[in-house]
């Protein structure tokens, strides 16, 4: 009875404490409410030790939280967090401020990079960013019996999400393509022991051709040149020792895969060796194609080479199409196992290697690069494929406006009675090519126009213009 009596008294504002209901019974400390100890319900020195730290907890807790919101946004920005606020108005002191923000995590955006959370000490980072290429394509074809082709396409847009763990030198990286559905493309992690090695396991791409290796939002056409696109690698599971000596004077890659294309397991016990060395004499030269200002000459001397020997079990759907060599200069997606063993016999050994020269200066660019793969069935002749490209670019307008012209060709030997050429091709591309940066690569439009010369096709010297938005987020 006495309860119910306390009770109806608080409620109703009578008794000795009217008018001090639970809202009431609070007094001013800085600017910020605190419970009091008055009233019908006296807290112990122990139950207020609890409290207070309740409370301390739920303030980290929305400080972390609000931090999230608060401190997004660009470098410079003068935005407060939470805790800093409740600091100000003096609802916390120094000490329980240093207990909120000790661990506080540090997020920013910056452009062109994303978004980024690191840790206080700045060991465990991560980092969500990507870009787009949005392509427009009109072809006017050689053929009387084909109609042109106008086409808008979303050639890629990349989800990257990479960083660090516990370590600056642990690192982790995953990237997806969700132009067409969603693509994984690179999942791996690394260490890095040093500047001489970096130890690196997962699915990316092997050491391979420098225009390869270069990022597709790095180039200084639309699109990598048809002699790249016919004898790259692309990505492929494994793992690789890689690093640089004197500054970067050199730098190495080799590594071990199973040699199938990225997303597909093994289906042997054979897998594709790769390396590649570049030489800087002049300094490190990032892997870029655009014609930048530079305070002083770029050069670079590459060279790379792949081996592997291919069975009747990797031919037909066995690889991904993303191994070039592969799809389109070995053409292997076309031969089943039998006719494979008919043809070869129980193997196929193929050896690809590629050489070549990259400079820049006060924004001229100077790309050029020769590709030579070699086939040695176990039935039957060898044969040989070669391709190159050669290209320029010129900043007109330094950072800003840049002009290109690119001629590329891939020739194969021709198929006999006794060699059984897997792919015969003989095609040569002349393009021209200018581009508009609004922030370098960050935001840019590109435009190109290009002639085919197909020797060996009749009916196939098209005509192709193509313009492409390119942006960072």
């Amino acid at each position: 009875m006495t309860g119910a009596a306390d009770r109806g008294a608080m409620e109703s504002g009578s008794g000795k404490d009217a008018g001090k209901g639970i809202g009431a019974r609070t007094a001013e400390c800085g600017s910020g409410p605190v419970f009091l100890t008055e009233g019908r319900w006296p807290i112990t020195e122990e139950e207020k030790m609890k409290l207070k730290a309740m409370t301390l907890r739920r303030m980290v807790g929305l400080t972390l939280l609000a931090g999230a919101f608060l401190t997004v946004c660009p470098a410079g920005s003068e935005a407060s967090s939470l805790a800093d606020i409740l600091k100000e108005k003096g609802v916390i002191t120094s000490a329980e401020y240093q207990q909120a923000t000790k661990d506080q995590p540090i997020v920013s955006y910056q452009a062109g990079k994303g978004l980024s959370v690191a840790s206080a000490d700045g060991n465990s980072k991560l980092q969500i960013g990507g870009y787009a290429q949005l392509l427009y394509r009109f072809t006017d074809t050689d053929s009387r019996t084909k109609d042109n082709q106008s086409d808008f396409d979303i050639r890629r847009f990349k989800l990257v999400l990479h960083g660090t763990l516990f370590s600056k030198n642990f690192g982790y990286r995953f990237q997806g393509d969700v132009s067409n559905g969603f693509r994984t493309e690179d999942v791996f992690v690394n260490y890095k022991f040093g500047a001489p090695l970096t130890v690196q396991a997962g699915q990316f791409k092997p050491p391979q051709a420098r225009q390869e290796l270069t990022g597709a939002g790095k180039q200084l056409f639309p699109e990598r040149s048809m002699a790249n696109d016919t004898f790259n690698l692309g990505r492929d599971r494994g793992v690789q020792a890689a690093g640089s000596f004197a500054g970067k004077l050199v730098e190495y890659r080799a590594g071990i895969f199973n040699g199938n294309g990225p997303n597909t397991h093994n289906p042997d016990a054979n897998h594709m060796f790769a390396g590649r060395i570049d030489v800087n004499p002049l300094g490190a030269y990032a892997m870029d194609e655009a014609g930048w200002t530079t305070d002083k000459p770029l050069l670079d001397l590459g060279a790379s080479a792949a081996w592997e020997k291919v069975t009747s079990a990797d031919v037909g759907s066995a690889f991904n199409k993303d191994n070039d060599v592969l799809g389109k200069a070995l053409a292997l997606e076309n031969l089943n196992a039998a006719g494979f063993t008919a043809a070869y016999g129980k193997d196929l050994t193929w050896l690809l290697w590629t050489a070549n020269l990259n400079a820049a200066w006060k924004g001229a660019t100077f790309a050029s690069e020769y590709y030579h793969l070699s086939a040695a069935p176990q039935l039957g002749q060898s044969w040989n494929d070669h391709g190159y490209y050669v290209q320029g670019g010129y900043q007109i307008v330094p950072d800003t406006l840049e002009l290109a012209v690119r001629y590329t060709a891939v020739k194969s030997d021709s198929a006999t009675s006794t060699r059984l050429v897997s792919a015969v091709f003989d095609k040569a591309q002349t393009q021209f090519g200018v581009n508009y940066y609004f922030r370098r690569h960050l935001a840019e439009l590109q435009a190109d126009y290009t002639t085919v010369d197909d020797r060996h096709s009749a009916n196939k010297n098209d005509r192709i213009v193509r313009l492409q938005a390119q942006f960072y987020y």
